[in-house]
C-alpha cells in the first residue's frame, strides 16, 4: 500500500536487534521521549487543556446550581442585635441557557473542543520535534563512531605504508623524500583520528543529554546496514496526505475554526442577541436549622426570553466592529492558504532531494568498495616496491573521503525519511 511506503524506507533502522545494553533507533527515541522536560511540559499543557474540555462539556451541557442560606441580625422590627434560627431562609436554584444568538451551549462546546484539538496538537508537535532531535543525535554520534573507525584504518594503512617505504629505503628502492613525505602522511593520519575522536565524544555527550545519562558514559548504537530499496519517484498522492495529516496544519486549521467560531458569535453579539433560559428555584428549604415547608411551598420555575440589541452611535460602532472581524478572519484564511501552498511545495522538493540522495548513497557504495580494492591491491604492490607513492597516497585518501561520505550519505537519507515522515503527518516515534 502507498500509505505503507514511506514506514518500508526506514525499516531497515530497526530490523536489526540490538545487544543488550545497545540503543537501536527505536529504544534511544523511548528513552529521549521518557527523559524530555519540555515535552512533559507540553503534556501537562495538554492535560490541563483535558481538564479544561471536560469542564466546559459540564458548564454548557449541565444546569449550573446555586445554595444560599440568609439571615437577618438586625431590622425594623428588632433593634437590636439577636440571632434566631428561625428567622434563617435557605435557597437552591437552578439555571439553564438553552438557546443563545451569540453563545449558545453548542458553540460553547466547539469552543473547547477546539481549545482541546489544539493542545493535542501542540503535544503532538512537541513529540514529533524531540524524536526528530533524538534522530539527529542517534546519528551524529553513529556518523563519529564509524568515521572513528575509518580514521583508524586509515592511520594503520599509513604506518604500514611509512614501514614498508622505511625498509625499501634501508635497501635503497626508495628515496629519503618519499620517507619524509609517508611520515608526514601518517601524522597527518594521527591528527585525523584525533579530530574525529574529539568529535565522537561530543556527540557521545550530546546524545547523553536527551537521556539524562553522565556526559561521557559509553554508548553504542545500533543500525542496519543492510541497502534500502527505495521506489522511486516517491508518490505524489503523498501530497494529499500531507494535507490531510500533517500536525502544522492541521492546527492552524484548527485555529481557524475557532478564529470562525468566534468571529461569528461576537458579529451575532453585536446584532440583536436572543436568549432562551430555563429556571428553577425552593426557598425554605429546612436545612441547617433554616425554616422549612412543604416541598411545593417557596417553589418557582419558568422559561423566559430576553431580547437585547447593544449599539454603539446610530450603530456606526457596531458596524465598524463587524467589520474589523470580518477582516481579521480573511487574514487567517490567506494564512491558511499560504501554508497549504508551502506545503505542497515542502513534500515536492523533499521527494527531489530524497531521490538525489538515493542515488548518491548507491554510487558512494560502489565507489568505496572499489577504492578498497584499489587500496589493497596498492599496498601489496608498493611493499613488493612495485607501486609508486604517489598512487599509493592518492588512492588511500580517496578512500578516506569517499568512505566519510558514504556515512554521511547515510546520515542525510535516513534524516530525510524521517523529515519526510514528518510531513505527511506520521508518529516517527512509533
Amino acid at each position: 500500500m502507498k500509505k505503507l511506503l514511506v514506514v518500508a524506507l526506514l525499516s531497515v533502522l530497526t530490523s536489526a536487534p540490538a545487544a543488550a545494553g545497545d540503543f537501536n533507533l527505536k529504544s534511544y527515541i523511548k528513552a529521549v521521549l521518557a527523559a524530555s522536560p519540555s515535552l512533559r511540559q507540553a503534556e501537562q499543557a495538554f492535560t490541563q487543556a483535558e481538564t479544561s474540555y471536560r469542564a466546559a462539556l459540564l458548564d454548557a451541557a449541565l444546569p449550573s446550581f446555586n445554595f444560599s442560606m440568609a439571615d437577618s441580625f438586625y431590622d425594623q422590627d428588632r433593634h437590636y442585635v439577636h440571632f434566631d434560627r428561625g428567622d434563617a431562609t435557605s435557597r437552591l436554584s437552578a439555571d439553564l441557557n438553552l438557546y443563545d444568538s451569540a453563545s449558545s451551549p453548542l458553540s460553547r462546546i466547539k469552543t473547547a473542543r477546539f481549545d482541546y484539538e489544539r493542545a493535542r496538537l501542540t503535544f503532538l508537535i512537541a513529540r514529533q520535534g524531540e524524536a526528530l532531535k533524538a534522530l539527529a543525535r542517534f546519528y551524529e554520534l553513529y556518523s563519529t563512531q564509524r568515521k572513528v573507525e575509518i580514521s583508524r584504518n586509515n592511520l594503520a594503512s599509513r604506518e604500514r605504508q611509512y614501514k614498508d617505504t622505511n625498509e625499501q629505503f634501508q635497501s635503497g628502492t626508495r628515496s629519503k623524500i618519499e620517507v619524509t613525505q609517508s611520515e608526514g602522511d601518517k601524522l597527518q593520519s594521527e591528527l585525523s583520528l584525533a579530530q574525529a575522536e574529539a568529535a565522537g565524544a561530543k556527540a557521545l555527550m550530546a546524545f547523553n543529554e536527551l537521556i539524562n545519562a553522565e556526559p561521557d558514559s559509553a554508548q553504542a548504537v545500533q543500525v542496519s546496514t543492510g541497502a534500502v530499496e527505495v521506489k522511486l519517484p516517491l508518490p505524489r498522492e503523498d501530497v494529499a496526505r500531507a494535507l490531510e495529516n500533517n500536525f502544522g496544519l492541521r492546527l492552524k486549521q484548527t485555529a481557524l475554526e475557532k478564529s470562525r467560531l468566534s468571529a461569528r458569535n461576537a458579529i451575532m453579539a453585536d446584532l440583536p442577541r436572543l436568549r432562551v433560559d430555563a429556571a428553577w428555584a425552593k426557598t425554605n428549604l429546612g436545612l441547617f436549622g433554616t425554616r422549612g415547608g412543604a416541598w411545593d411551598d417557596g417553589q418557582t420555575y419558568g422559561v423566559g426570553a430576553t431580547l437585547n440589541f447593544p449599539f454603539g452611535f446610530l450603530g456606526a460602532q457596531n458596524y465598524l466592529d463587524v467589520a474589523g472581524r470580518k477582516a481579521l478572519l480573511k487574514s487567517s484564511e490567506l494564512d491558511l492558504e499560504n501554508s497549504i501552498r508551502a506545503l505542497k511545495t515542502e513534500v515536492l522538493t523533499a521527494q527531489k532531494d530524497i531521490e538525489l540522495q538515493v542515488k548518491s548513497r548507491q554510487l558512494l557504495e560502489f565507489q568505496v568498495k572499489a577504492q578498497q580494492d584499489a587500496t589493497a591491491n596498492l599496498l601489496e604492490e608498493y611493499s613488493l616496491g612495485g607501486a609508486s607513492f604517489l598512487q599509493l597516497d592518492s588512492s588511500q585518501t580517496k578512500l578516506l573521503d569517499a568512505s566519510n561520505r558514504q556515512i554521511t550519505a547515510l546520515n542525510d537519507l535516513d534524516l530525510a525519511l524521517a523529515n519526510y515522515r514528518a510531513l505527511l503527518g506520521e508518529e516517527i516515534w512509533e
